[in-house]
């Protein structure tokens, strides 16, 4: 393998981060699968996100993805950024965060 520039960027350790979230429309209806697919397709599309996994709830989703990021606080607020925003961008709706736990993955070792 070739590499062209100053070195390639240290590897990143894998955070899995588990979000609850609740709509903003306290009488949505719960979503259906078909309805959250749009969401998983842009959440797993989306670059530094590795696998992802909606669940629907009933009245929000779950959602658990594994991501690339320099630590749990950027896992965080990250994962709690691109579940609002790709949710909205789906048309899924508006969500409100009720809860982000995160754990470490993978940490690549250095060599």
């Amino acid at each position: 393998m070739l590499t062209i520039g100053k070195g390639s960027a240290p590897a990143l350790p894998t955070w899995m981060v588990q979000v609850e979230a609740r709509f903003a429309d306290a009488c949505r209806p719960a979503p259906d699968v078909d309805e959250l697919e749009p969401m998983v397709e842009l959440l797993h599309r989306t670059a530094g996100v590795c696998a992802v996994l909606v669940v629907p709830r009933l009245a929000g989703v779950a959602v658990a993805m594994s991501m690339i990021a320099p630590d749990a606080n950027a896992a965080i607020g990250r994962a709690r950024a691109l579940v609002l925003a790709c949710a909205r961008y789906a048309g899924v709706g508006h969500l409100v965060i009720e809860r982000v736990q995160v754990v470490p993955g993978h940490h690549p070792t250095p060599g």
